[in-house]
């Protein structure tokens, strides 16, 4: 008997993304063992697994880009990452000078600049994959960058004790470009890479998925849900800025969440401001919540914009 699996998870926004990352969670949740007993099975599967298969599917995001079209990758790269920057920065910058570290509504300045100003760059490869073109993805190379606590720190006053991570942006920009030379040279090395790309989307969505854990969300509570809802919709900053320099804006709706990383980063700013250590553990847990929150919100948000924008072309199409 056949089982419709993939037509199931098709009709899904962001399914082939979303639904092995909710195995994912769910599996490292009630059954963490599984993903410890060893060989092929914890290579594949634990959380650890989606850094080389998520390296790989760069490489093949790179074989995809044209030299020609390289500097609009560059730029709509660098329209991601300052709208996406704004938006969670004027957020958490204003409720730190309104209502003080402490915050409003459970969700400290820390918890909410610490979950906002990055994104999941998984989940954003992916519907950039799904909604958008070649430059779209290869914007994945500059909205790298919004790894680690920099952005934050920034945010919080304290850019003085931080430096911008080349080394990290090289690490991540390397298989892309590899992939891109190899991608120009021969092109039929790109069909065929091409045609590869999309299959490893589900094998590093379940291992980003085994890095979360239910339990997180109910540790963190309502804020830290609050707090997940509030960063699948900060990607209207990108979007805005792609609409104004004239590019197709969909995918700025696509940073609309919160990195896996992003949860190491309420420590790693203590690391710089001591004063913060109160309220760190708290905002850990809220912002490990988030991530879980946006990484589901966030594809149906730019399924449904991409779908408003599809019938409104139609609309005008058919009164021209």
């Amino acid at each position: 008997m056949q089982i419709p699996i993939k037509k199931t998870i098709d009709k899904i926004p962001g399914g082939m993304m979303i639904v092995p990352l909710f195995l994912g969670v769910l599996v490292n949740t009630f059954f963490p063992q599984f993903l410890k007993i060893g060989g092929f099975t914890t290579a594949l599967f634990d959380a650890k697994a989606s850094s080389t298969i998520l390296a790989c599917f760069m490489f093949l995001i790179g074989s995809q880009i044209n030299f020609k079209l390289a500097p609009k990758a560059l730029k709509k790269g660098a329209l991601l990452i300052t709208g996406k920057f704004i938006v969670g920065a004027v957020i958490g910058i204003f409720v730190g000078k309104v209502f003080g570290p402490a915050g409003v509504l459970g969700l400290s300045p820390l918890a909410i600049l610490s979950a906002l100003t990055n994104c999941n760059g998984g989940l954003y490869a992916s519907l950039a994959s799904q909604y958008g073109d070649e430059t779209d993805v290869g914007a994945y190379a500059l909205l790298s960058l919004k790894d680690g606590p920099f952005f934050t720190l920034v945010a919080l006053g304290a850019s003085g004790l931080a430096q911008i991570p080349f080394m990290a942006l090289l690490a991540v920009l390397t298989p892309i470009v590899i992939g891109m030379i190899l991608g120009n040279i021969d092109s039929d090395m790109r069909a065929f890479l091409g045609s590869s790309k999309l299959l490893l989307i589900p094998f590093f969505s379940f291992p980003l998925g085994a890095g979360m854990n239910l339990e997180t969300i109910v540790k963190a509570g309502g804020p830290g849900i609050l707090l997940g809802v509030i960063a699948a919709f900060t990607g209207i900053g990108a979007y805005v800025l792609l609409k104004l320099f004239r590019e197709e804006p969909i995918i700025g709706l696509g940073t609309g969440s919160t990195a896996g990383n992003a949860v190491a980063t309420p420590l790693a700013v203590v690391e710089a401001d001591p004063t913060l250590a109160a309220i760190a553990t708290i905002a850990t847990a809220q912002v490990a919540a988030a991530c879980v929150v946006s990484a589901i919100v966030c594809p149906f948000i730019v399924s449904y914009a991409f779908k408003m924008l599809r019938k409104h072309k139609i609309n005008n199409a058919a009164i021209a």
